[in-house]
């Protein structure tokens, strides 16, 4: 028979909680501190015709020894709504014109109505990324040192 402590373990609400927050913290200090790390966020492919949907995943950035930034997405499906010729992950191409907008509209105010929005623009393709706002300026700072 399990005592009520062992029955609790890790799937405890407040250790889940403590745990993501401890995470988020980790994922923090490596991102400002220059080193290889993943940021949740949502991206789409702008083009002169209009703009796709927005897919979740994560933007996964180079650490001090070099590499291109690269879109994850979190479904295989979805794909194809990043880049036209389905390749996974999606290669950032550089050089990179990096720049931040406001949220225009409601559908991509995911962070707030006064958040900002990553455009990252290379010869071949315009992918806009949203971000949480904790982690806006440091994304959009590492972005810029790439290209």
């Amino acid at each position: 028979m399990t005592g009520y402590h062992e029955r609790r373990s890790s799937n405890s609400g407040r250790i889940r909680w403590r745990r993501a927050r401890r995470e988020v913290a980790d994922r923090r200090e490596r991102l400002v501190e220059g080193e290889a790390v993943v940021v949740p966020c949502k991206a789409r492919r702008t083009t002169s015709r209009g703009w796709g949907m927005w897919v979740d995943g994560g933007l996964r950035l180079p650490g001090p020894e070099g590499g291109r930034a690269e879109f994850m997405v979190d479904d295989p499906n979805d794909v194809a709504l990043v880049t036209r010729r389905g390749e996974a992950p999606v290669t950032l191409d550089q050089p990179l014109e990096v720049s931040v907008r406001a949220v225009r509209y409601k559908a991509e105010a995911f962070h707030g109505s006064d958040a900002q929005i990553i455009v990252a623009t290379s010869p071949r393709r315009v992918v806009e990324i949203a971000v949480r706002n904790d982690d806006l300026e440091a994304t959009a700072r590492r972005l810029t040192e790439l290209s």
